[in-house]
């Protein structure tokens, strides 16, 4: 990486200490419907965002051999910590609502298992894949329910993730800059390829959670890409550094 990324090692801390306040202690209990609707959707989720982000980190270390500069590592493994966070929170509501967490799943497996034997580069596509999914999904999963511990715990990962497509967006463009514009555009053309083909796989499996949150496939197709342009974008052009509100 040629690029320091120390502003985004320092985001990652001061949004840890800027965390909206989430009312654990609401007593609502979802209702047969909301349970129905959300329990095998979110215990999937929530495995995903459950990964230490070891082969991560260790690609990471490799790629900056010899680079005195380990700022992206030392930012990688904030966001790192963020996506645990997550996995913690979404395991401490479903507990609370008597939803039993899950080791694996396949979907989850194939994921890691291609960031695994991936480049680095095309490891944080894959991640970028998920983060724009995500930014999505919690949108919907927030207006499935009346319990008020998920709707706020949604509104922080929204907030998260929102940043997450411009970090990873970031990381992606220290690849393109030092490429032709030919070969940027066959990435591009794969970046939407991997997308594509994982929104069936997403639609299928929790179609249940974004109908109820008010998305029809339609509407699921605009959301995931207009977060993926956003990211192109991002990618073209460094855009500035956002200040925490």
């Amino acid at each position: 990486m040629d690029e320091n990324f120390t502003s985004w090692t320092e985001y990652f801390i001061v949004n840890k200490q800027s965390l909206q306040p989430i009312y654990w202690d609401d007593p609502y209990r979802l209702d047969p419907q909301e349970y129905a609707t959300i329990a095998r959707s979110i215990q999937q989720f929530q495995i995903g965002e459950s990964s230490e982000g070891k082969f991560l980190i260790e690609s990471t270390k490799r790629y900056l051999t010899g680079n005195p500069d380990k700022s992206y590592l030392q930012a990688l493994i904030q966001f790192v910590h963020e996506e645990q966070r997550h996995a913690q929170d979404l395991a401490l509501f479903m507990d609370k609502q008597s939803i039993p967490t899950i080791r694996k799943h396949w979907v989850d497996q194939t994921f890691r298992k291609l960031r695994r034997f991936a480049t680095l580069e095309q490891s944080i596509t894959v991640l970028l894949t998920a983060e724009i999914i995500a930014a999505v999904y919690y949108d919907a999963l927030k207006k499935t329910t009346k319990s008020r511990t998920l709707i706020e715990l949604c509104e922080q990962i929204l907030r998260d993730e929102s940043m997450h497509i411009e970090f990873q967006s970031d990381a992606l463009r220290q690849f393109a800059r030092k490429r032709p514009k030919s070969i940027n555009r066959f990435t591009r053309f794969s970046r939407l390829f991997l997308l594509s083909g994982t929104l069936t796989v997403v639609w299928f499996y929790h179609g249940k959670v974004f109908r109820a949150g008010g998305y029809s496939l339609k509407a699921f197709l605009k959301g995931t890409l207009a977060e993926h342009a956003r990211s192109e974008r991002i990618i073209e052009r460094r855009m500035h550094f956002p200040a925490i509100p």
